[in-house]
């Protein structure tokens, strides 16, 4: 698929992007991330040990259905998830259980190295804007192979709400102290990444090689693209903001 224009491009400063399937196909990495978890808890919580991963998804949705601003922050809603299972299957200090088994999901969670291509893009990217990473997941970009890359890196935590709530962009626009024009926020899902970034004022690029799908759009991104490199070729043409 070409490179399809909604808006039009105005100069880009600061270039932001979503890091799960955006930069990096998660879907084998949280497959690998949510076994290695289901083991765990057969071992050291033999009490929980006949919840299988599929229980675990759907206590997560009915935890979401319930509190709704957990939808954008996915480690309060692991760890919430987890300490009412505990709970329920009548461990002992279910809050402390869940931390550790969050740990755990957070060390094979971030236990890969992002791909070449991802990581050329960035440098090409790097070399004429100043970049960032906003989301709602929680990778750990050092050990990633991301870190060096962003100037910032803004993850939901310590009162920002996830996308498509808009204190993440906020703290960017922050950071940077420009106004949200002159960011472009690159990302694969319509509604965290798109329509976040349009309600916080920012451009927005809409990676249609994500999880994302066209039924799920509640606005028009700036434009939309396939394969990361058209970013090179797009963003090659546009007039960066001083």
């Amino acid at each position: 698929m070409t490179v399809q224009f909604y808006r039009k491009l105005q100069p880009v400063s600061v270039i932001s992007f979503d890091l799960d399937d955006t930069l990096y196909d998660n879907v084998p990495i949280m497959q690998t991330a949510e076994q290695q978890v289901q083991q765990f808890i057969a071992r050291q919580y033999p009490r929980a040990r006949h919840w299988d991963i599929e229980h675990w998804q759907r206590r997560r949705f009915l935890v979401m259905q319930r509190n709704p601003e957990l939808s954008s922050d996915m480690t309060q809603l692991r760890l919430t998830t987890l300490r009412e299972g505990f709970s329920e299957a009548g461990i002992a200090d279910p809050g402390q259980a869940a931390e550790e088994v969050l740990e755990f999901f957070r060390f094979h969670r971030s236990n890969f190295i992002v791909e070449e291509p991802s990581l050329r893009l960035l440098q090409q990217l790097k070399s004429h804007y100043r970049l960032a990473a906003i989301s709602n997941g929680n990778v750990e970009c050092d050990k990633i192979g991301l870190g060096d890359y962003f100037d910032v890196i803004v993850q939901p935590g310590a009162g920002l709400r996830g996308k498509p709530f808009g204190d993440m962009f906020e703290r960017v626009k922050d950071h940077f102290q420009i106004p949200g024009q002159h960011i472009l926020h690159v990302g694969d899902h319509p509604y965290s990444d798109i329509l976040g970034a349009h309600r916080a004022g920012c451009q927005s690029a809409w990676f249609r090689g994500g999880l994302g799908h066209t039924g799920q759009l509640r606005v028009l991104p700036t434009f939309c693209f396939s394969q990361l490199q058209q970013l090179v070729a797009v963003l090659g043409k546009a007039e960066p903001s001083s």
